[in-house]
């Protein structure tokens, strides 16, 4: 039912859209992009500096897995010069809306494409996961295709372009370096954790991701799932349980009070909560923030 209700929605919203492309600049000759998710807002705002006018569809304190496109947010991107999304299912809604956006110099781009994607091991949700982000060697590859993207909309700004992203490239170089010698000698693998998040980023720092839930945190795991989880972290001697901002930790902290373990939050930067917004925070200071907790929770020297 609930994918028909998504079809039937972007119907609608493409009907709406049909003939009423804007213009792809700003008043003052910004180029205009559009970003689903977080990260790629703040990727796309340290690639475009000031040539490009750069907004986040999903608000600060949504959860993307819970978001649903409103006809005004697809009019933003039918307007935009450059739409970005992360593709690997995380938006499903894409492909059938950029079918009714009557843009033809519309650039959207699939920052995720060419990836080797990690497929979903949930035969109730096939796929692949999403979160590749987490990973910063792959978010290098995200600056990249958006770089490209904007050398594509806007030729006379490549060298500028080129140049901010090779400079955030150089700093996601420096948390990978961060994450790296953290976590090179520790004495626990196992990272469980509220959903399916941390599958790119175990992957490339050697550890073994056990999440309570799916790739998708709206699927609420049943009590037999919580009782083998609880009889795998018992063990293997696992005292710490991760939650993660904008997904409800009722499982997770069921599960810490009966392995007598700690819940600890870590930042898988899906989106960006009002406050942290009013900080300041970045992609970077959030995930460097989850390098001595990663560390402190896997015991690492």
């Amino acid at each position: 039912m609930e994918d028909t209700r998504l079809v039937i929605s972007l119907a609608f919203i493409a009907i709406l859209i049909m003939g009423c492309a804007g213009n792809p600049q700003t008043t003052s000759g910004k180029l205009k992009a559009v970003a689903t998710i977080y990260p790629l807002y703040d990727f796309a705002r340290n690639v475009g500096g000031e040539r490009v006018e750069v907004s986040m569809l999903i608000a600060p304190g949504v959860d993307p897995h819970e978001f649903e496109l409103s006809p005004s947010d697809a009019q933003k991107i039918s307007d935009a010069g450059v739409f970005l999304y992360n593709g690997a299912g995380m938006e499903p809604w894409v492909p059938q809306l950029l079918q009714g956006v009557d843009n033809k110099n519309l650039i959207a781009v699939d920052t995720s494409k060419g990836m080797d994607l990690i497929a979903s091991k949930d035969a109730d949700e096939p796929g692949n996961d999403p979160h590749v982000w987490l990973d910063p060697l792959l978010a290098k590859k995200q600056v990249a295709a958006i770089r490209d993207a904007f050398i594509q909309a806007d030729p006379a700004g490549k060298d500028y372009y080129e140049k901010n992203a090779a400079d955030y490239m150089a700093k996601l170089d420096g948390l990978d370096s961060g994450f790296r010698t953290a976590l090179k000698s520790c004495k626990k693998k196992d990272v469980l954790i509220a959903h399916a998040t941390v599958g790119y980023f175990c992957k490339e720092y050697d550890c073994n991701q056990i999440p309570i839930e799916g790739i998708n945190p709206e699927a609420e795991p049943l009590p037999a799932d919580i009782a083998s989880i609880i009889t795998q972290a018992r063990e293997r001697n696992i005292t710490t349980v991760f939650v993660e901002k904008l997904v409800s930790p009722k499982a997770a902290q069921t599960i810490a009070d009966e392995i007598n373990g700690t819940t600890v939050t870590f930042n898988s930067v899906h989106g960006i909560t009002l406050d942290e917004m009013n900080r300041n925070e970045t992609y970077l200071s959030l995930m460097e923030e989850n390098i001595p907790i990663m560390k402190a929770a896997l015991e690492c020297s």
